[in-house]
């Protein structure tokens, strides 16, 4: 590839250039590109390690470049190509690639232009070289842009070639295409490629923490326990991974299957979020987006295995948080402070209503029946009513509020 000639940089931009902060600036890069490209993997730590290192690279070659250090035909990297790659084994397009690439340089430019403004000024630079430095400074940088660019565009072709030619691959593109409500049916060719029958009983199974590969070793036991034999296995990132289980729409998941299945995701420990059964290519679409709800309210229960009937209220009131809020308020009263003391008041109140006893409740809490008459009773007095009035709006009212106070945490 043949390399942009640029005029080197005067001593005293090159001072200037030297002097850039390269920790603060790559934090500063990092959130651009997160921002206008990859906004949905902030929370991939993998992904955003990568991103940043590769980004730390870029900056350190380029004031090498910008210092006269190394010339920009010697520029040797890996870390912008590793990257290209990644992004390529997670389906991104192109687009971000470049969208993400003109704006870090661009937030590049801008740092290091102002250091060069601000030190023609202290020096008392002369305007007319200045300019020129200014100009040399943006020619350096954009032929840096088109170095690496370059060869971080070809990085990512070859390997989303390569990727493309793998039936996994394939497969993931067909199940992403399923995931659309606009979505054509597949023709014959896919569904034989795709070795799953859509037509099935489907149960959707979010594991957050297992990559494709441990979610697939798990798929064993699990087929064995639940007596399933098709499976459809889909990574929606580096670390976590969604599965369908099918059974044929005559048997269905009954409520023994369901439980053997929750069990067995149980017995190895795994955080996981189930859907209710559905049926047909829709049920696909339908169990996914009931995993995801699941997974949106799950910090105020932990880590485990939640099926989507155990948090459905959850999910349905939770679709306008504003008047969710305002409902707890009204229910709870002083009941729904923001204290240890009111927490352990309502974890009580929440334990005496599903177990019935104060016997029972006790024995739940690790407490003393008289600890849980004298926190019942304190309830209802912050409560400003009896705790057996307005029962069903109160279970409701505390379910509601240990999620709304895991949310604003």
């Amino acid at each position: 590839m043949t390399t942009i000639a640029v005029a080197p940089l005067p001593l005293w931009a090159r001072e200037a250039a030297d002097a850039v902060d390269l920790h603060a600036l790559a934090d500063r890069v990092v959130e651009a590109d997160l921002a206008a490209a990859f906004d949905t993997l902030r929370d991939n730590d993998e992904f955003v390690t990568r991103l940043r290192a590769s980004v730390v690279e870029n900056l350190r070659a380029l004031r090498q470049v910008l210092t006269g250090r190394t010339p920009l035909a010697e520029v040797c990297l890996t870390e912008p190509f590793a990257l290209a790659a990644l992004q390529a084994r997670l389906r991104l397009p192109q687009t971000a690639l470049q969208r993400s690439y003109r704006v870090g340089f661009l937030t590049m430019w801008q740092e290091w232009s102002d250091q060069l403004v601000a030190r023609a000024g202290l020096d008392d630079v002369p305007r007319r070289e200045s300019l020129e430095a200014l100009q040399a400074l943006t020619e350096l940088v954009l032929a840096y842009q088109h170095h690496v660019g370059s060869q971080v565009a070809d990085t990512f072709a070859r390997t989303d070639d390569q990727l493309s030619r793998s039936r996994e691959h394939v497969r993931a593109g067909l199940v992403q295409h399923l995931l659309r409500d606009d979505s054509t049916p597949l023709p014959p060719s896919d569904l034989v490629l795709l070795d799953y029958p859509l037509d099935a009983a489907h149960l959707a199974v979010l594991l957050p923490d297992l990559p494709e590969s441990a979610a697939r070793q798990v798929l064993d036991t699990l087929r064995e326990k639940c007596h399933v034999r098709d499976t459809l296995v889909h990574p929606i990132d580096l670390t976590s991974t969604v599965v369908w289980l099918a059974q044929p729409r005559q048997a269905g998941w009954t409520a023994t299957r369901i439980a053997a299945l929750t069990d067995c995701l149980r017995g190895h420990a795994l955080e996981a979020s189930v859907s209710e059964p559905h049926v047909g290519v829709q049920g696909v679409r339908d169990g996914w987006r009931q995993v995801r709800d699941v997974q949106r309210v799950r910090e105020a229960w932990g880590p485990g295995v939640l099926t989507y009937p155990d948090v459905s209220l959850e999910i349905l009131l939770m679709a306008d948080p504003v008047r969710a809020r305002a409902f707890v308020r009204t229910e709870l009263g002083e009941l729904g402070a923001d204290d240890e003391n009111a927490a352990r008041l309502r974890e009580t109140v929440e334990a005496s209503h599903r177990y019935g006893s104060h016997v029972t409740t006790a024995a739940h809490l690790h407490l003393h029946e008289h600890t849980v008459r004298n926190r019942l009773q304190k309830a209802a007095e912050l409560l400003g009513r009896p705790l057996t009035e307005r029962r069903t709006e109160l279970q409701v009212a505390l379910r509601l509020s240990r999620l709304l106070i895991s949310v604003a945490e």
